[in-house]
């Protein structure tokens, strides 16, 4: 990774370094900045997490971008250009692993030896709204996993008390669920990806600020409608969120996990919550995790068959009123209380 510290040095060379803190799962995670060009497209998601400088962070993240720097871009795989926005190609040499992205021009790379990784972009203005809405992703994955986290698909609502993770493929009311709770007495963990840990007890950690949703459903979650950040864009973009600028006291940094909730349109009146098997939360927990992270393997599901063993699992039967939803949740996560000695 010498080639890539060096690219990042001579990008700053001539560029403010701007540092930013963050406390992420209870670890410090510093965010180094060739220049400001990057920090609108990285750090909103973010936001909500920011911490004071640390003395010695445990992972050090340097971005940098060749639209704002004028920097060249580092060396990369010799791939082509022309592949797909969200095509991946994964590269290990131990150890340090990396993923370049030739679509959004996006190299992410880690040095698990060093705890040090490097993020470079092309031209951070022209990165995807899912990219912006959950950036460095892949590794905050890798080097969480070595800290007994895992990412997961999922969102999270909850209080401190406990809470409850949200699972299920694309359009099973995940994000409806997350999202309505805003206007309730939960508090916000996350909308498509968090992260979970098992000891000492299950947890839920926060990750990112930022919730989408397809602006067809705008409608469900009307509170939403002037907090959307890319409003100009929704005829081929998915409405953009973040949370912590427009509902500042709803975000959580984490809290214990309760249960698995798998949300289920129903096409009913009604919401309600019933018990389903182990076997079924992690049928809708696992596959959509190892799909949207790419680079998971073997352990990451074995990280999730031990998860859906220590938590109860319920399908939660979405009615067409959503803002039933939250009291739902909240009945459950009271219920689930009083049951646990």
């Amino acid at each position: 990774m010498a080639n890539l510290d060096a690219a990042f040095r001579k990008a700053s060379a001539e560029q403010q370094v701007e540092n930013r803190s963050f406390r992420i799962g209870g670890h410090q995670v510093l965010l180094r900045f060739a220049g400001a060009g990057a920090i609108p497209s990285i750090v909103p998601a973010f936001a909500h997490l920011q911490a004071e400088p640390f003395d010695e962070p445990e992972l050090v993240v340097d971005i940098w971008d060749s639209a704002t720097t004028g920097a060249a871009p580092p060396a990369r795989p010799d791939v082509d250009a022309e592949e797909p926005v969200g095509a991946f190609y994964f590269f290990e040499e131990p150890p340090a692993r990396g993923v370049f992205q030739p679509g959004m021009q996006a190299l992410s790379a880690l040095d698990h030896s060093t705890d040090r990784a490097w993020y470079w972009v092309a031209d951070p203005t022209a990165l995807p709204y899912w990219e912006r809405a959950a950036p460095i992703r892949q590794i905050l994955h890798w080097w969480m996993a070595t800290r007994g986290h895992q990412q997961v698909h999922s969102g999270a609502v909850g209080t401190p008390d406990g809470g409850v993770l949200l699972v299920g493929k694309g359009g099973s009311g995940k994000s409806t669920c997350s999202l309505a709770s805003l206007v309730s007495e939960l508090r916000y963990a996350g909308d498509d990806y968090t992260m979970v840990s098992l000891e000492p007890r299950p947890w839920v950690h926060s990750l990112f600020s930022s919730g989408k949703v397809d602006p067809e459903n705008l409608w469900r979650v009307p509170h939403l409608v002037p907090a959307v950040s890319n409003a100009e864009h929704l005829a081929q973009e998915k409405a953009v969120v973040f949370v912590d600028q427009h509902f500042p006291d709803r975000p959580i940094d984490g809290f214990p996990l309760s249960a698995i909730v798998l949300p289920t349109i129903t096409g009913g009146p009604r919401t309600r919550a019933l018990p389903i098997s182990r076997a079924a939360a992690l049928t809708a927990l696992a596959p959509s995790t190892v799909f949207q992270l790419h680079t998971a393997g073997s352990e990451a599901l074995q990280y999730m068959a031990r998860l859906v063993r220590r938590v109860p699992a319920f399908v939660l039967e979405l009615g067409t009123d959503v803002s039933e939803i939250p009291d739902v949740i909240l009945a459950l996560l009271d219920e689930l209380r009083v049951a646990t000695p």
